[in-house]
């Protein structure tokens, strides 16, 4: 499988979980510890602001814009880990087994993006120092 299929399929993995999560917060949005001042809508804006950063992520792969393509891969995983909040309000142990799952998933789906991104980028041929036009 080709790289770019990879990519694809993890964005894909990795929007898949974010949609379980999201949905399931904003159906059940006491189960979840959130801060004071978040409510539903802010959770929800703010899927709609990180999805397409990983779309643009696989076009521009596909395109041939790679360094672009990675940085909104990394960003977009980053922004996936955002779920781990959760947890500076309330000990997973003090949260539903099922709100649990879906923020590692999540979690974990944005970490493996992340990795992924970050083997694409070892695998670019370096740039040497002075190499560029000004």
């Amino acid at each position: 499988m080709n790289s770019a299929k990879k990519l694809l399929l993890l964005l894909l993995a990795t929007a898949a979980t974010s949609v379980v999560h999201y949905v399931d917060n904003i159906a059940r949005w006491a189960m979840y510890p959130e801060p004071a001042w978040d409510n539903a809508r802010i959770t929800d804006g703010f899927w709609f602001i990180m999805t397409p950063i990983g779309i643009a992520a696989y076009v521009l792969y596909r395109r041939g814009n790679v360094w672009p393509a990675l940085v909104a891969s990394y960003l977009y995983g980053a922004m996936n880990l955002v779920v781990l909040g959760h947890y500076l309000f309330a000990w997973p142990w003090e949260i539903s087994p099922v709100v649990n799952f879906t923020i590692l998933g999540e979690s974990a789906m944005a970490a493996w993006l992340i990795a992924y991104t970050a083997s694409l980028h070892l695998r670019l041929p370096s740039r040497s120092l002075g190499s560029e036009a000004v």
